[in-house]
């Protein structure tokens, strides 16, 4: 069984009087251990695609599968609780607390699933020692770089032990040598087994994943395999 299966999925948007069709039929499936880069311009539906298939949003028709359950008919307290134990996200803009520490801000999904206290900083260090950071547990954000609110960002996404990791344009706000650490965290987390979904318009960051899905004006367009593909080696530098 697949990870993630979407069929005839359809997305309607209103805009006033105007009707929009950001996602035209797609069919698309994950397997488990699978690392996936979707790709297209700006309006092309990915961004849409992203939402539903984080469970932010639901489609206006079609079926889409999680571990075989139909979550798009599930609602909004079901999404929410999908969210947060299967999924782990990582944005482009981080998205930390700027108050917390390190430690806190992984620990955040935890205290929303009612985890004990123990337990929950046990995980959020063994999080942060899996993306380097173990040395920065107690700094806040603004007392690291962005390549590492980034790692927190993975750890906070990894605490719960999701399914799937999505990532929305994760090395946007980064520069190559960041982008360089942050790609190779995520296919050693994907050696490790991680489902890794990613969005991103850089076709450079595209090479590190193992499949590229290209979407164009509410439709895929491409599927293929990585020709190619960039290996993260430590001390290779960019």
């Amino acid at each position: 069984m697949p990870l993630l299966q979407m069929e005839r999925i359809f997305k309607q948007y209103n805009q006033g009087e105007l009707e929009v069709m950001a996602l035209k039929g797609i069919d698309l499936t994950v397997e488990e251990g699978e690392f996936v880069s979707i790709m297209g311009t700006s309006g092309s539906g990915k961004s849409t695609m992203m939402n539903i298939l984080g469970c932010l949003d639901r489609p206006t028709e079609g079926s889409y599968l999680l571990e075989g359950q139909d979550v798009s008919r599930f609602d909004d307290n079901a999404l929410a609780e999908v969210r947060n134990k299967k999924i782990g996200f990582v944005f482009q803009s981080f998205n930390l607390l700027p108050k917390l520490s390190a430690l806190e801000n992984v620990e955040l999904p935890m205290v929303y699933a009612g985890i004990d206290r123990p337990t929950r900083v046990k995980r959020a260090m063994e999080a942060l020692e899996k993306v380097g950071l173990s040395a920065r547990v107690h700094h806040k954000p603004n007392e690291l770089s962005g390549g590492q609110r980034q790692r927190v960002a993975i750890a906070r996404a990894l605490v719960n032990h999701p399914a799937i990791l999505m990532a929305d344009e994760p090395t946007g706000n980064l520069d190559s040598k960041s982008t360089f650490e942050i790609m190779g965290i995520f296919q050693q987390l994907n050696d490790e087994g991680a489902t890794v979904v990613m969005v991103t318009h850089e076709p450079d960051v595209a090479q590190y994943t193992k499949r590229i899905v290209v979407f164009k004006d509410g439709e895929i367009k491409q599927d293929h395999p990585v020709e190619n593909r960039v290996i993260f080696r430590e001390g290779a530098g960019q």
